[in-house]
């Protein structure tokens, strides 16, 4: 297979640019989608949770998010390998999911925007019919879409391959892959 192109999102995007990205996205979904829904549930007495729990279930998200990719992938056939490594300057663990082999465009792109649509659908639905809880299921929305930035970024990148390549994930990013011709 011949590479048609190389994508290191932290290099063609500032990891700093991102995250600010990524901030500014999570509040102005958190502030919309509030008043939406404060539009549409009026005169609700809101149900109070500790800020332990909420923070704690904020970060569990995190994980849960990174397990949603994997499904699609898995469904396929795919086999996954789970790092859990520590960064040099932080302290706290990270998950990566690295898939040994190369992996089609279309499959590629599901596993993408599968977490970002079952997580997202999922607060949305909880939000419309648990109007006590509805702040949390908002906060988990806007987190989650957040978080999902990253993914649309290479959703945006997938879209202008050709239609019949290859993903493969490498130490900087990914590889597209093209078949030889014969």
């Amino acid at each position: 297979m011949n590479c048609w192109k190389s994508i290191n999102v932290k290099k063609e995007y500032n990891a700093s640019r991102m995250l600010l990205f990524s901030l500014s996205i999570m509040i102005l979904t958190f502030i919309v989608s509030y008043l939406g829904f404060s539009l549409y549930h009026h005169n609700v007495v809101y149900a109070e949770l500790s800020f332990l729990n909420t923070i704690l279930f904020l970060l569990l998200l995190f994980p849960f998010h990174s397990l949603l990719h994997a499904i699609p992938l898995r469904f396929v056939g795919v086999r996954m390998k789970w790092n859990v490594t520590e960064r040099r300057k932080r302290k706290a663990p990270l998950l990566l999911l690295k898939f040994t082999k190369p992996v089609a465009r279309n499959f590629y792109i599901a596993s993408m925007m599968f977490p970002g649509l079952v997580i997202n659908l999922s607060a949305l639905a909880g939000a419309l019919v648990f109007p006590s809880f509805m702040h949390y299921f908002v906060l988990v929305f806007s987190f989650n879409t957040g978080l999902a930035v990253y993914d649309f970024i290479y959703v945006k990148q997938l879209l202008g391959a050709p239609r019949h390549c290859f993903i493969e994930q490498n130490k900087n990013g990914m590889d597209i892959l093209l078949k030889q011709p014969v």
